[in-house]
């Protein structure tokens, strides 16, 4: 099932291998059903078992891969939005807050697994649009919400093996991510962390799987995104996420996001969603 404000997904795979990291702009719940492969979860590494719960805040780099013995691959994945966390949060239960920086990966008991897969399933299977059918999909995603923040509290995290790949870029990317909006040259960045440009982009590369501007430019739609569901015009959001021209927004926003920035603005206004 797809709505503007979350997908819910159950997958099955042969010989899955997603080869190179990405990121959502939301958070995403991948519940593991079977044993599979290894999960790279930014600098770490973790083995793909079943009854593993993965919780990734928005923007956090990640892949998955099985290998030629993983027959079948399964699990849930359930992308929410941050303004959709936002709506059903309350001062006292913080949705949004306590998933703000997880990114963490936790294993649950058989029970747990049953009756959350029972719960994405339950969401998965579109309701007919008749009175009361808003208010079950309200409470379903509310119920997988707070199992999954009960457990993030209650049981005890997997650390995971590091991913030395990811390591060796980390500071680059930190330093990406807080001056996206800025205008960056490969000369500049290679200088700045005291190697060469060929070096740069190499070791770039083969820790994300992106080149540096693929990066910067997924970056900046990111925030354009953050922007106009804030209210910010389509002209600011370019401005102020880093594109040189508004044309060049315009079509790239169009290619990564698949609507135009004034049709994804409408959609996510705070009017259309009180």
């Amino acid at each position: 099932m797809e709505s503007q404000d979350y997908i819910i997904q159950y997958k099955q795979d042969d010989q899955w291998r997603m080869h190179r990291l990405h990121y959502h702009e939301g958070v995403e719940l991948m519940l593991v059903l079977s044993d599979g492969g290894d999960f790279f979860l930014d600098r770490k590494m973790y083995p793909l078992r079943k009854n593993t719960l993965f919780i990734l805040s928005a923007n956090t780099l990640h892949r998955d891969e099985t290998g030629p013995d993983d027959t079948g691959f399964r699990r849930y994945v359930l992308h929410i939005m941050p303004a959709l966390l936002e709506r059903l949060s309350t001062n006292q239960t913080d949705f949004a807050e306590a998933l703000r920086n997880a990114g963490t990966c936790i294993h649950l008991s058989d029970e747990d697994t049953e009756r959350l897969s029972m719960l994405f399933e339950k969401l998965r299977i579109s309701l007919p649009p008749v009175f009361g059918s808003d208010i079950k999909e309200r409470i379903t995603l509310c119920e997988i919400l707070l199992l999954v923040c009960s457990r993030m509290r209650s049981v005890r995290k997997d650390s995971g093996a590091a991913n030395p790949d990811y390591d060796r870029v980390q500071p680059i990317l930190e330093y990406l991510r807080n001056n996206s909006s800025e205008k960056i040259s490969l000369d500049k960045l290679a200088a700045r962390f005291a190697m060469s440009k060929h070096y740069l982009c190499h070791i770039f590369k083969k820790g994300t799987g992106f080149s540096v501007m693929e990066y910067v430019i997924q970056l900046r739609i990111i925030n354009a995104q953050r922007m106009l569901r804030q209210g910010a015009t389509v002209q600011e959001a370019s401005e102020r996420s880093g594109f040189q021209t508004y044309s060049h927004f315009i079509r790239t926003f169009n290619s990564y996001v698949g609507i135009s920035p004034k049709k994804y603005a409408k959609q996510y206004s705070m009017g259309e969603h009180a």
